[in-house]
Parts: structure tokens; sequence; C-alpha cells
């Protein structure tokens, strides 16, 4: 039997134990005309929605609830150092310096950025704004484009495990570390199960 023991409903909740996560850069439009990333990993995927979770006292918050629209890139794990520099803190003039270095290229339907060389790039209009969540909200964009490296593709002709060897994925584990997704093995669905 498992050694369960009593876990605090407070705000250290999500420290106590790892959770993984996919690690994205969402990017926005600041008010001065500049594009932003940050790095989130709260997020959900949905069909023709993209969501994730932001404090509405972070610009990412303000600018996609001002502009209506945000991006999405997932890195690959060769740009963990790249999204690590997104969450670097601004400067006194407001300014991620660090974003200079990031490579980007213009979004094709909504005004925005997205990190080149992602595995996986979204472009949504915002949708819902859902911000009575205690301190943080959860922002619903609507997806308008998507892109993604061709050989992140899932085809016909490589089994699914061949594919997460050749072309890693990078998690987050929330709440301190990174990992790469190497290795991964058919789900064992009952027979006869099928979505709905």
């Amino acid at each position: 039997m498992s050694d369960l023991v009593p876990i605090e409903l407070d705000d250290e909740l999500w420290e106590r134990v790892f959770v993984v996560s996919p690690l994205v850069l969402v990017g926005t439009r600041e008010p001065d005309g500049s594009h932003d990333l940050a790095p989130k990993h709260r997020v959900v995927t949905l069909q023709g929605h993209f969501g994730f979770v932001c404090r509405p006292s972070h610009a990412t918050w303000r600018n996609a609830v001002r502009e209506r629209a945000f991006t999405v890139s997932w890195p690959s794990p060769r740009q963990i150092v790249m999204a690590s520099a997104a969450a670097s803190p601004r400067c006194d003039d407001g300014e991620k310096k660090t974003l200079r270095a990031l490579p980007t290229v213009a979004a094709t339907t909504v005004e925005g950025v997205l990190l080149d060389g992602g595995r996986l790039h979204l472009e949504c209009r915002l949708e819902r704004v859902i911000d009575d969540l205690g301190e943080d909200g959860l922002l619903l964009g609507r997806i308008m484009a998507a892109h993604a490296d061709r050989r992140a593709l899932r085809r016909r002709d490589v089994p699914d495990g061949t594919l997460v060897h050749d072309q890693p994925l990078l998690a987050y584990l929330h709440p301190s570390q990174f990992a790469l997704i190497e290795h991964s093995t058919g789900f064992p669905f009952p027979k006869g199960f099928h979505r709905e």
C-alpha cells in the first residue's frame, strides 16, 4: 500500500511534488509596439482553443487583454536557455533586454512574434478572461493559425515512440526542473475503448 501523507491545501501545495507540464513561450505586444515573450507552464489545450494561467498584475496578461491576441511557441530542447532568458526580469526602463538575443519570426494572422526554431506555434485571438481564481487567472484564446516543425509531425510511416526518441520533447517539472522526454510507450487503452 502507498505511504500517503496529507498535504496542506495552501499556496505551497504545488511546491511539494513535481508535476510535468509543457513549457511554452507566450508572445504579446507591448504598449510601445515592441514584443514580449514569457515562459508559461500552466496551460490547457482544447479543440480549437489554447489557454494559459497568468497573473493579472503581469505584463503578459495586460498585453493579451489589451491587444486581444497572443502567440504560443513550444521551444525545442536545444532552446532551454532561450526559454530561461525570456523569464529575465525587466530593466528599470521596463524592457527585457535579454529578448533581443532571441530569434523570432513574425506571426501570420495576429500581431506578434514566435520563437524561431520552435517545434509548434499557435496564433490566438483572446476569447475569454477568467480573472477570479485568486491571484491567478486564465486567458483562453481561439487558435487562428498553427505551424509545426515538419520533423515534429506524427506520420503513419514512423512509430510514435520512434518520433519521440528522434525529436525529444521539452517538459517543465514544476516547481524547479526541466526534462527531455526521449522515451515513450503506447498507452494501454482497454479493448473497445474509443474517444467520444
